[in-house]
């Protein structure tokens, strides 16, 4: 009989013991959320998506594993389902402020990868309501904003970071304008758009699109005397700029007779700018198509002498020896500029980026790859 109770004994203290263990597991085990979270950091995102699944089974009030959850579902491509997770959280009443901000941040990334720019803006707007100092909020927003071109909004938004950032930007709000009146231009709205881009002048006087697009709204309305008071205007505040408007003026002055004009222009801004090569290599063109030869090559080697690397040059001196009948000579600076080009040229290149070398590398500086100058035989 004591053998018997001491048999009931030792079984008692056995199953005891094996509650008070299987107890302790339960109570120090790690939760399938917390699984999760650490599934998340190795990268093994489907190992966590399963056990979020299993979290919201199981745990109806984990609002951020629902939230995680989505965010899987949107890098998996399919933001629909990501959004409805999101949206659906949205109906809960029992939310912190907190929460709602974490959910419509990931609603409106959801609406953007779906394509839907107008909900995910919507949603933005209200993110940005619930609290205007939140710089993040509204940088998302405009970002939106900017892909639908909506420029009027973006540019009000940004404003307002700027506002709260205490930085001023006025070179970006101007292209802002810039963009706006594009869009105007587009729809035939020439006046309204050189509204916009006196506005972007008035934020960034060197703001260059301005000028150019000032000047092609004019040309649209066949106001060409007015398109070229516009670029000579930008030119003679911009000299070292000139270069972009070369072209527009070259057609404008020559539809109103009166190319001959630029050659003095190119002078002018060679007189301000000697630095501005673009100028030199235009008047060499007018002074080769002149049949001036001996002026454009004057010209030419002025230039290759203080700027030994201006291509542009080079090729135009080989032109014009060879059109001053002077083959030899034409064909010894061609090979010397081959020569040239040759010795800057690049013979080594990353396989995974790209990266350009004279000397072959074992450590990429661009992307970081091993061994990828090298050719495999």
């Amino acid at each position: 009989m004591e053998f018997t109770y001491a048999i009931a004994g030792i079984a008692l203290f056995l199953i005891v013991t094996a509650l008070y263990i299987r107890s302790r597991k339960k109570s120090t085990g790690r939760s399938p959320y917390i699984d999760a979270l650490h599934l998340l950091l190795d990268g093994k995102k489907d190992e966590a998506l399963d056990k979020l699944k299993q979290t919201v089974r199981t745990d109806t009030e984990n609002i951020m594993a629902y939230v995680q959850l989505g965010i899987l579902f949107r890098e998996k491509g399919l933001p629909l389902r990501a959004a409805k997770i999101h949206r659906n959280l949205l109906v809960r009443s029992n939310l912190k402020d907190a929460d709602v901000d974490v959910i419509l941040h990931q609603l409106v990334l959801d609406y953007q990868a779906c394509g839907t720019l107008d909900r995910a803006i919507t949603v933005a707007e209200r993110l940005v309501q619930r609290n205007k100092k939140n710089v993040d909020s509204q940088r998302l927003l405009v970002e939106l904003l900017e892909q639908k071109n909506d420029w009027d909004k973006a540019f009000f938004v940004r404003q307002s970071i700027n506002h709260w950032t205490k930085k001023k930007d006025s070179d970006i709000l101007a292209l802002y304008k810039v963009q706006s009146g594009l869009g105007l231009m587009k729809k035939g709205q020439q006046r309204e758009g050189r509204i916009r881009f006196r506005e972007a002048l008035k934020l960034d006087k060197r703001c260059i699109p301005a000028y150019l697009h000032w000047g092609d709204s004019y040309r649209a309305e066949k106001r060409d005397e007015d398109a070229v008071k516009v670029w000579q205007q930008f030119m003679q505040k911009n000299p070292q700029w000139s270069h972009f408007v070369f072209d527009r003026m070259k057609n404008v002055l020559y539809d109103l007779g009166r190319y001959g004009e630029m050659e003095e222009i190119y002078k002018d801004i060679i007189r301000k700018k000697p630095q501005n090569l673009m100028a030199y290599i235009h008047l060499i063109e007018i002074y080769r198509k002149q049949d001036r030869i001996d002026e454009a090559l004057s010209l030419c080697e002025g230039v290759i002498e203080k700027h030994a690397d201006c291509k542009p040059c080079q090729h135009a001196r080989i032109m014009l020896l060879q059109q001053k009948g002077l083959e030899r000579d034409s064909l010894t600076a061609a090979l010397a500029y081959i020569e040239s080009d040759l010795q800057k040229a690049s013979f080594y290149w990353c396989r995974k980026c790209g990266y350009e070398t004279a000397e072959p590398l074992w450590h990429c500086p661009q992307c970081q790859a091993w061994k990828s100058f090298l050719v495999e035989e």
